[in-house]
């Protein structure tokens, strides 16, 4: 599909992983996410955090790329995998297992505050605003909210990276509301 093909090659040659960003993000979103939150958790918090804030303004939080996997988009594994293992060999994170009847839960620990001044203002409010609105959610409750979202719909196979732009189409702000809908499950927030 050549839109999806435009835009990975936009992508990779304007988006630039912020390691510092995307460090401070996990520490944000795993003390304020929700009581408990481990490796898929996060992961759908930071799809949120980043394709939010990419429909604002054209730039995301963490720059990471995003792949589509059965249980939805989460940052691509092997860097976001050797990321989350660099921070815990810093003792910045620690994870945590918890064996549940069918499964191994990846708890993420944070060991530091986040330092919330490397990010700016709008990016402060969108972290608050995600971490708040997901809060009492659990992971498989998120998968279902991202897999109704035009970015993973719009990825055509598992495996494959899902471009930035893909977050136009989501409405998050109401902008392709033919009319102003009062039952919107929109933000509210103008650009």
């Amino acid at each position: 599909m050549l839109l999806l093909d435009i835009g990975l090659w936009y992508n990779k040659t304007r988006m630039k992983f912020d390691k510092e960003k995307f460090k401070n993000a996990v520490l944000y979103l795993a003390k304020y996410g929700g009581k408990k939150v481990g490796k898929k958790k996060l992961a759908k918090l930071l799809y949120f955090v980043d394709f939010t804030l990419y429909e604002l303004r054209e730039k995301p939080l963490t720059g990471i790329t995003y792949t589509k996997m059965y249980y939805g988009l989460m940052p691509e594994p092997n860097t976001f995998y050797s990321k989350l293992n660099e921070l815990q060999a810093k003792g910045i994170i620690d994870i945590k297992h918890e064996i549940k009847i069918a499964y191994c839960e990846h708890l993420i620990i944070p060991k530091k505050d986040p330092e919330i001044d490397i990010f700016d203002d709008q990016e402060k409010e969108w972290l608050k605003k995600i971490a708040e609105q997901y809060y009492s959610k659990d992971a498989g409750e998120l998968e279902k909210i991202m897999k109704s979202e035009p970015p993973y719909q719009m990825t055509e196979k598992d495996g494959e990276l899902t471009p930035y732009h893909l977050a136009f189409y989501r409405n998050t702000f109401g902008e392709m509301n033919l009319e102003n809908n009062a039952n919107s499950h929109t933000f509210g927030v103008t650009r």
